[in-house]
């Protein structure tokens, strides 16, 4: 049962799900609906759906042991996509004149990924709680009642994935700390304490 639960919280909370969501939100509440579809269609396609495809592809064919890319030294081809990916993607958000707020966050979220990469070379940072905990602090100034809503769910998530033993404490932790680091960056950089 406790074992299902955490699995079940990994999952509804996962980067691939919190990411896109937190995306949506921000485009569509800074710009008109027709323009915030096809950004929100670029950034999935470009950042989002080919990392997903990837991971779902080398778990299949074994060369990952989970979706998660738990295993710590199977994480670095995947920073490689993803660092891949990402550089596509701010091309895309440069060149197309995207608000600087949307390359902001994207700058941030690059960060934050490496920060998680040179990590990687001694534990493996929860990803998970990291992403969560960016978001929680990058959708205060749009919504604080939704931002403190999800920041409660961050000890729920870090809980799910040391039971699932995907994580110990101490990466759970380095996972929390780096996404607030970059979340309070976010706010700096584009929120209320930008001014």
């Amino acid at each position: 049962m406790k074992q299902n639960l955490a699995l079940t919280i990994s999952r509804v909370f996962h980067p691939m799900v919190v990411m896109p969501l937190f995306i949506c939100y921000v485009v569509f509440s800074i710009q008109p609906i027709q323009q915030a579809l096809w950004t929100t269609a670029y950034i999935l396609g470009i950042g989002i759906f080919p990392l997903a495809i990837w991971n779902i592809y080398r778990t299949k064919t074994g060369k990952y042991s989970n979706f998660d890319v738990s295993n710590r030294e199977q994480r670095f081809s995947m920073f490689g996509v993803v660092f891949l990916l990402a550089f596509l993607l701010l091309a895309y958000l440069w060149l197309s004149g995207q608000p600087q707020v949307i390359l902001i966050g994207c700058l941030l979220v690059l960060g934050l990924i490496f920060i998680s990469f040179l990590v990687n070379f001694w534990l493996k940072s929860s990803l998970h709680t990291a992403f969560i905990t960016y978001v929680a602090l990058g959708l205060w100034p749009m919504d604080n009642h939704l931002s403190l809503a999800i920041g409660l769910g961050i000890p729920i998530v870090a809980w799910a994935r040391v039971t699932q033993l995907r994580h110990s404490l101490a990466e759970v932790g380095i996972g929390f700390v780096s996404g607030a680091i970059f979340g309070i960056l976010l706010l700096y950089l584009t929120g209320p304490f930008s001014q």
